[in-house]
């Protein structure tokens, strides 16, 4: 139930590799010294957490700290672990390589004798030497909980006597993924509240993961929590994300989880409708589609899709369909340089000709000036001068070709589609440069957002 979480971590500052930098401001030699230090988080919802410094007035250390961050000096890289006299004293490791700081206040705050800093950061990493009890569990942000609350049905308190139910019914399961099993659950909390006679319940939603070899990296094991993120934002078309994660360590000498804290954007999003929803019922079934191995390679297009088909959910007909456009656009140019299987997909960018690249371009140009002695005699020189640019422009094939080509190559079938790609394409171009289309363009956004789709499923799919 509590929100905020405090955690207490001496640390030491190096700030004599700044001595010349800071000898503009303090005179005499500058010592790297040890603080107490306290880590304030919030443990319920994304939010920038608070690095607590407590130091002597005599120590100027907001003063310290402050030019060199105006100096543009990374004070983050400053902060380092301290080191125990003790061989069996392993301290907590501040990890601030994925860091940024957000902002540094002088707080004004006394705790004793001592005067308060702090620093605001986005992301954190804490190495610790405590076990954490599972493989990697990762808390997640709202617009998720909209989703699982379908998969749990709570049971009706006081009504059944001795079989008196919290939860009637959960449909989550371990499901593979890879080398991991995953599963989605609610953890429930409650606290008493000033009424004797009530108290309340809250709930988190946690992504978990269990490495049944035990042999994964806690980097790894990050990583497929990134990947189930993003292939639940494609499901539910929505972004999903955790906000922080607790993952075992077993690489790091003395060392046995990672704890990770993310400012994640919540971007609460409260639509039930998605287009995957009767294809695929529940998120484990879709999931239990898709291949690991082809996910992985083919990851790269769904991170570029998965942003575009959220933010679409909110614009305007003509930014919907320059938008899907480019992403079908991307997709293409992608498989022109890495093949889909073992197939190459190549562009057939020029129409043949009976004769020689030399001879086509000379009978070409040549009819091009014919076409030219009916052009006014003001513009004849121009029209002439520019005769080179029109064979170039004549030998190449269509986008109509390219676009219908490349569902082919697929293996999809472009007459599935209510729509023609002429006039797709036609529809880009006057949009292109400038001007309104005259025809409602709905139907070829729903048309090429299910185009989309019916490509993401074939490049990941079993």
């Amino acid at each position: 139930m509590k929100e905020y979480f405090q955690r207490d971590i001496p640390i030491s500052l190096h700030l004599a590799g700044h001595q010349a930098l800071l000898g503009e401001i303090i005179e005499g030699d500058i010592q790297n010294v040890q603080y107490d230090a306290r880590l304030v988080y919030n443990e319920r919802k994304p939010e920038h957490l608070q690095l607590l410094i407590y130091y002597k007035q005599a120590d100027f250390l907001y003063e310290k700290l402050n030019f060199l961050y105006t100096s543009k000096v990374n004070i983050l890289e400053v902060i380092q672990p301290v080191s125990s006299q003790h061989a069996w004293v392993h301290p907590d490791i501040l990890d601030f390589s994925g860091s940024s700081l957000i902002e540094i206040k002088d707080t004004h705050y006394w705790d004793h004798d001592k005067k308060t800093l702090m620093l605001v950061i986005d992301n954190l990493e804490l190495i610790l030497n405590g076990r954490y009890a599972g493989d990697a569990r990762f808390k997640m942000n709202e617009n998720i909980f909209l989703h699982l609350d379908q998969y749990v049905q709570y049971g009706m308190l006081g009504n059944y006597e001795g079989d008196d139910k919290f939860i009637e019914r959960n449909d989550n399961r371990m499901t593979k993924f890879g080398p991991i099993d995953f599963i989605l659950n609610f953890n429930h909390s409650y606290k008493s509240i000033p009424s004797v006679k009530d108290f309340q319940i809250t709930r988190d939603a946690y992504l978990t993961l269990t490495d049944q070899s035990e042999t994964l990296k806690d980097t790894e094991l990050l990583k497929l929590g990134e990947d189930l993120c993003l292939l639940m934002s494609l499901y539910w078309e929505k972004n999903i994300d955790f906000f922080s994660a607790a993952i075992r360590i077993n690489d790091l000498e003395n060392y046995k989880t990672r704890e990770v804290f993310r400012f994640t954007s919540e971007n609460p999003d409260y639509a039930e409708a998605y287009f995957l929803k009767d294809m695929y019922p529940t998120l484990y079934e879709f999931a239990q589609s898709v291949n690991f191995e082809k996910y992985q390679i083919y990851k790269v297009l769904v991170r570029q899709a998965v942003p575009r088909l959220i933010r679409v959910k909110n614009l305007d007909d003509i930014s919907v369909f320059m938008i899907l456009y480019n992403i079908i656009e991307k997709f293409r140019n992608y498989f022109l340089e890495n093949p889909f299987g073992d197939t190459l997909f190549i562009i057939k960018e020029e129409f043949e000709f009976t004769k020689g690249v030399k001879r086509t371009n000379e009978f070409i140009k040549n009819k091009i000036k014919e076409i030219g002695e009916i052009v006014k005699e003001p513009d004849q020189g121009e029209f002439d001068s520019k005769a080179n640019l029109k064979v170039s422009f004549i030998k190449k094939t269509g986008l109509i070709d390219q676009f219908e080509n490349f569902i082919l190559y697929l293996g999809l079938d472009p007459g599935k589609y209510e729509i023609e790609l002429t006039d797709l394409i036609r529809i880009r171009n006057i949009i292109y440069h400038g001007s309104i289309p005259q025809e409602d363009i709905t139907i070829y956004n729903k048309e090429m957002k299910v185009m989309i789709f019916d490509i993401l499923l074939r490049i990941i799919s079993e």
